[in-house]
């Protein structure tokens, strides 16, 4: 058994001296990683959380001023919402921006609804309109910028035939209007 043993380690001598490097190398690693690499990430992790909690708390700000921010902001959105008596104007607007992005509307209809607690009025308005696919993306996205408070709430589009682009959107918004002004 021994002179089995020794024979194959003078045949494989090369393979076995690698071997063995490469086990020390793997050991001489070990330690470098354990005594040098995990201190050094525990610390820069520690400082990655230390700062991360830090960010985290310059944000907040006291109670008066978290108040204050609220009531501009509500200010903004209610100077938003138009009067109910320029409900004609809005729909014209939104005609307006489709006819401006090249889209044809067919009928519209609407709704309106009270809002509980509120001051305002709410328009379930549906609408359709066709043309080609960047016409009608160009509207959503004016739609999208419109500065008074209108709600997209559903969207689909159709098209008909593959081979032609033509393009039918079907829109259903919300526009919120204040009551009695």
């Amino acid at each position: 058994m021994n002179l089995i043993l020794l024979e194959i380690i003078r045949q494989k001598r090369t393979v076995l001296t690698l071997v063995l490097v490469l086990i020390i190398l793997n050991i001489v690693f070990m330690y470098l990683i354990t005594a040098f690499q995990e201190p050094a990430i525990a610390s820069a992790r520690s400082k990655w959380s230390d700062l991360r909690n830090q960010a985290a708390r310059s944000g907040y700000a006291d109670a008066a001023t978290l108040y204050r921010q609220g009531l501009v902001d509500l200010d903004k959105l209610n100077a938003r919402i138009p009067a109910k008596r320029e409900f004609a104007r809005v729909l014209s607007d939104l005609l307006e921006t489709a006819s401006d992005n090249g889209v044809a509307t067919d009928a519209i209809s609407y709704k309106a609804s009270t809002v509980k607690d509120e001051a305002l009025l709410s328009y379930q308005l549906s609408l359709a309109v066709s043309g080609n696919y960047a016409a009608v993306k160009s509207f959503l996205s004016d739609l999208r910028q419109n500065p008074e408070l209108v709600i997209i709430e559903g969207l689909s589009l159709t098209n008909k035939d593959l081979f032609v682009e033509h393009v039918v959107m079907n829109l259903n918004l919300t526009l919120y209007l204040r009551e009695g002004a």
